[in-house]
C-alpha cells in the first residue's frame, strides 16, 4: 500500500483508544452571547458564567463530555473511546476545552497530545 508510511504493516488490527477527562481548573469568567448581555443590562446580574465540556479529537473522529453548567472548576471523570486501526496514522490527539452557547461554541483553550511523545517505541 503506497499510502502507509514505511515501517507501518499492511495488515493493521483495530483497537480503542481511551481519552479519560478527569477535571478542569481556573477557567475564565467569560460569556459573550447576546442574551447574557441583555440579562446583565436588564437584572444587573454581573455574573459572567460558563457551561465547559471538553472536545476531542483523533483520526478523523470527535467526542465530547457532558457540559457543567454554570462551573468554574468542572469536574467530568468521563472517558471518549476512539476506534482506530493500530498502529494509527495520526500523530495527536486534539483536546479543547469550549463554552456551550445557545448560539455559538466558544473555544476557551486548545493543546495537542502527541503520540510519540506518551507511547513506546515501535
Amino acid at each position: 500500500n503506497l499510502l502507509l508510511p514505511e515501517g507501518v504493516p499492511a495488515e493493521r488490527q483495530w483497537a480503542r483508544f481511551y481519552v479519560k477527562i478527569y477535571r478542569a481548573e481556573g477557567l475564565p469568567r467569560m460569556n459573550t452571547s447576546i442574551m447574557a448581555n441583555v440579562k446583565k443590562a436588564l437584572i444587573g446580574d454581573n455574573k459572567d458564567l460558563v457551561d465547559p465540556y471538553v472536545q476531542v479529537a483523533f483520526a478523523g473522529q470527535k467526542g465530547k463530555t457532558s457540559i457543567q453548567k454554570s462551573c468554574y472548576e468542572p469536574l467530568w471523570n468521563e472517558q471518549i473511546i476512539f476506534t482506530e486501526m493500530f498502529p494509527p496514522l495520526c500523530k495527536r490527539i486534539k483536546v479543547q476545552i469550549r463554552d456551550s452557547d445557545k448560539v455559538n461554541d466558544v473555544a476557551i483553550g486548545t493543546h495537542f497530545i502527541d503520540l510519540r511523545k506518551i507511547s513506546n517505541e515501535g
